[in-house]
């Protein structure tokens, strides 16, 4: 008998082809407490009843005329695949053959003609306990995706709103003339460097100074033309960007920001102001960063000049460096220009290290240290991202091999790459993986595959079969900066991730927000419930890794622990840490 009052309530469907066998076990669920009980005995009118009506579980016979069980299985599974009704089989055949193909199908379990009453009620009551358990989580599921969407649309708005100012700040900007330049129009930029901060700071303290700011920035935005934006690029710093404005109508509007800056404003009581440089830059169809870049260098550095200057071609120099990065950045790994960097991962309740995340660098010759935003963007945009990557795959699994044999790391240290979409969708992909590690006798449990929930996505498809394969292999999978992508729990379901690591920005607030702490045990939790690990990245401090700890986060790794260090500096660091 139910245990649980609400499994009475569930709608039985029986489909037997004799109707004694229906009403025989009508009679026995009715009799026995259940209260939806209907019974058919052709086959061809299940599909129907259940598009009506689904049934929370099905009873069905196998060998029937006009259309047997497995031919209604199939009209169900293609009529609402995952969704269809859970099943359980009604046979007198108690073969092998009949067993398995009814398991291939999805069938729950079977019952053998004739009925035992008891193992009737048994085996019925144990499906309708599962599927509700099973329906329960998914509802739990469900409501825990929209809490993060939730979430994730509001941090969305505040990463585009300046706390002080209420106004956009620097990415809210850089969308907004993206949005223009998207569609064609030409636009202006004024990157104001306010002078004078630091003395109302030092003066008259944070607070008076914020509320300055405030009022100095909403007083620009009253003063500007017709779809003009101002808000906040910097802590000394203002964007004001303007649509369809030419460069003459640019400097006249600096002009009038420079004059609004130097009126005095009342703040707290007290009568300050300040001064200003501008920068003025304008164009159709140019990146919003590029754009930007070229306002920046067109802010005066000396007084003699003014504070106000346009672009000019001097600023041409910053795109001849992207160039000649462009160009060098082919061979630069075979150059020996790229080394690899190592970030500790550690076991947030043991306190051990227990792998690292493999980084990659980049010493240009003539330009220094390139910064891994700069280029691994380029990389993905030429496709050298392959080359690079195999060449990471290959430097780390040789460096992890030679401190396996040297006895510098245990056998459960583990080495995480990235791998870019590019690489996830390439056919060849597992057999290069596969081939790096026997190549260099390393395990495939010592290696972790990290991609981004946006790498998934490029194409789910071919991404998912080639994660599967991986970790056929037994190398694990691990979706970095969650949260920041299509956070799904439908694509999760479908790959086999065995760690979630948790993106930087999630972290931001989890000690002085509770809501900001909820969505990260929730999002803990929601993992562990999917079998997974969890890594909590940007740990900068040792009451977040104390609070992570609690939530029964496994792993973490961030600047409190160690920066990213080349191999050399990182084993000092493990050494330090057993």
């Amino acid at each position: 008998m139910p245990s649980d009052p609400t499994l009475y309530q569930k709608r039985l469907l029986v489909v037997d082809d004799h109707a004694v066998n229906v009403e025989l076990l009508q009679d026995l669920l009715e009799d026995h407490g259940y209260q939806q009980v209907a019974g058919l005995t052709d086959p061809r009118e299940v599909l129907a009843h259940c598009q009506a009506q689904a049934p929370d579980l099905l009873l069905l016979d196998i060998r029937m005329p006009h259309m047997d069980g497995y031919a209604v299985l199939e009209a169900l599974q293609q009529a609402f695949a995952v969704e269809a009704p859970p099943t359980i089989v009604l046979t007198a055949q108690v073969d092998d053959d009949t067993r398995r193909r009814a398991l291939a199908m999805g069938v729950r379990d079977f019952l053998t003609k004739p009925f035992d009453h008891e193992e009737v009620l048994a085996r019925i009551h144990n499906a309708l306990r599962d599927q509700s358990r099973y329906q329960w989580r998914r509802d739990q599921a469900a409501t825990l995706e929209r809490l993060v969407a939730q979430r994730t649309r509001e941090l969305e708005r505040l990463s585009c709103t300046d706390p002080v100012t209420n106004l956009p700040n620097r990415r809210g900007l850089t969308a907004t003339l993206g949005e223009w330049q998207r569609d064609g129009m030409e636009a202006g930029v004024l990157f104001i460097v306010l002078e004078g901060i630091d003395a109302i700071m030092r003066y008259q303290g944070h607070r008076v100074t914020e509320a300055f700011l405030h009022e100095l920035a909403h007083r620009l935005k009253d003063a500007l033309p017709e779809q003009g934006v101002v808000g906040v690029w910097g802590s000394h710093e203002l964007l004001l960007i303007q649509p369809r404005a030419s460069t003459a109508e640019l400097e006249q509007l600096a002009v009038r920001v420079l004059g609004e800056l130097k009126r005095p404003l009342a703040t707290s009581g007290v009568r300050l102001r300040v001064d200003g440089r501008i920068g003025v830059a304008g164009g159709v169809g140019l990146e919003p960063e590029r754009l930007v870049h070229m306002a920046a260098l067109a802010v005066p550095h000396a007084r003699e000049v003014g504070a106000i200057q346009a672009y000019s071609p001097a600023l041409e120099a910053g795109e001849q460096r992207r160039m000649q990065l462009r160009q060098a950045l082919p061979q630069a790994f075979a150059r020996g220009e790229t080394s690899l960097h190592y970030q500790s991962k550690v076991a947030l309740a043991a306190g051990h290290i227990c792998g690292a995340e493999v980084l990659v660098r980049w010493s240009h010759p003539t330009l220094g240290m390139v910064s891994p935003a700069e280029f691994i963007p380029m990389a993905e945009a030429s496709g050298d991202i392959l080359a690079l990557g195999a060449w990471v795959l290959e430097s780390a699994l040789a460096t992890l091999s030679h401190w396996r044999r040297a006895g510098r790391v245990d056998e459960a240290f583990s080495l995480a790459v990235n791998v870019s979409a590019h690489q996830l969708c390439q056919p060849g992909f597992v057999a290069e993986v596969q081939e790096a590690l026997a190549r260099y006798d390393v395990p495939p449990a010592a290696l972790e595959v990290e991609v981004t929930e946006s790498a998934v996505m490029t194409d789910l498809e071919v991404a998912t079969l080639q994660l599967q394969q991986l970790a056929d292999l037994g190398v694990s999978i691990a979706i970095d900066d969650f949260g920041t992508g299509h956070s799904s729990l439908a694509y999760l379901r479908r790959m086999p991730v065995e760690t979630i690591k948790i993106d930087r920005s999630f972290l931001t607030h989890l000690l002085e927000d509770a809501e900001s702490h909820r969505l990260v045990e929730s999002i803990v939790a929601m993992a562990h419930g999917l079998g997974c690990r969890v890594v909590a990245e940007g740990i900068e401090a040792p009451a977040q890794a104390v609070s992570l700890a609690a939530m029964g986060c496994e792993m973490g790794q961030g600047f409190w622990f160690a920066r990213p260090q080349p191999a050399e500096s990182f084993l000092p660091v493990l050494e330090a840490y057993r």
